[in-house]
């Protein structure tokens, strides 16, 4: 009989040992802890909306924890390349939009991630429409006397935003150049202190999502002037579209949806798809989203990529045209 020296045989049962125990990690059903879902914007905006709600029904769903996780700054560019970097294991979900996604990476030079290189799209959970508001104290009633003022004084009209590079911001580039006026940029850290100035009358007006807006809107704390979208919104009816108010071809959605860091297995991406699609399908979501003023997409992780890679050639051209120089 040979015998094996002690340290070859301890060696051996080490990675024995080892092997036993990814085995038997790998054989767990997906997922056996806590999920942490990046939010790349602070509190009350949009994204954080949905995804508190999102993240309380795939907590049932899945049978574990979904902590959602504030990381912003910097139009959601921070929390973003956070989520790009994080481990492919399916336990950090990221909750991106249109700005920091399709916009960011157009008007920064820097950001720290490849959006269709680095992200596993999981599923668009939901479209949102802008909405164009002022203080309700202004002069400006109507989309037309925005553009009216901006013609008036060129360049001298002001608007807010939640940032450089996010949605809210080239929104109102769209509407810039699709009615050929000029206003000064007033970029803010996240909508909600870029409202408190519009609401106060520091700044008359801004583009913002229509769940971010609505309190304030139905308060009288803000006037609706126009939506985004190409239909009037049934939330807000009485409030004309951007195209209706003169500005012909105007239309455009925001969008919030789940990714996972690139390299995700397949088979983990697939779990969340179909998660997402039934809790979408519960009446509590559907209820809620209507509440909250969210449209449900629930499309395929293929069909949510090819709209990603659409969405980034159409933000380029617009930032393009605005003249917008890479920070």
């Amino acid at each position: 009989m040979t015998y094996l020296p002690r340290r070859t045989t301890l060696t051996y049962l080490a990675a024995g040992l080892v092997t036993t125990a990814l085995s038997a990690r790998a054989a767990r059903p997906y997922p056996d802890k806590p999920i942490r879902l990046i939010v790349p914007f602070p509190s009350g905006q949009g994204a954080d909306i949905l995804a508190r709600l999102i993240g309380q029904l795939l907590a049932v769903e899945l049978g574990q924890p979904v902590v959602v996780d504030n990381k912003a700054g910097a139009g959601g560019i921070i929390g973003t390349a956070a989520a790009a970097r994080a481990a492919p294991d399916g336990y950090t979900l990221y909750m991106g939009s249109s700005g920091p996604l399709a916009i960011g990476p157009n008007v920064y030079k820097k950001v720290g991630f490849d959006t269709l290189k680095d992200f596993a799209p999981i599923s668009n959970i939901a479209s949102v429409t802008q909405v164009l508001v002022a203080n309700p104290a202004s002069q400006l009633h109507s989309a037309k006397d925005v553009v009216d003022k901006a013609r008036l004084q060129p360049g001298l009209l002001q608007f807010a935003s939640a940032g450089n590079g996010t949605t809210s911001h080239l929104t109102m580039e769209m509407f810039t150049q699709m009615s050929q006026v000029s206003l000064q940029h007033v970029p803010y850290k996240g909508s909600s202190s870029a409202m408190i100035d519009v609401m106060t009358g520091r700044v008359p007006v801004m583009f913002d999502s229509l769940p971010g807006v609505l309190t304030n809107v139905k308060s009288g704390s803000l006037r609706a002037l126009a939506v985004s979208s190409p239909q009037r919104n049934p939330l807000l009816p009485e409030v004309p579209t951007v195209a209706e108010s003169g500005i012909r071809g105007f239309s455009t959605i925001g969008w919030i949806g789940l990714l996972a860091p690139a390299r995700t297995p397949p088979e983990i991406v697939g779990r969340l798809y179909a998660a997402v699609v039934k809790v979408l399908q519960s009446d509590v979501a559907k209820k809620r989203l209507t509440e909250l003023a969210f449209t449900p997409i629930a499309n395929t992780p293929a069909e949510f990529g090819s709209f990603l890679a659409k969405e980034v050639a159409l933000w380029a051209n617009v930032a393009a045209t605005a003249g917008i120089q890479k920070e």
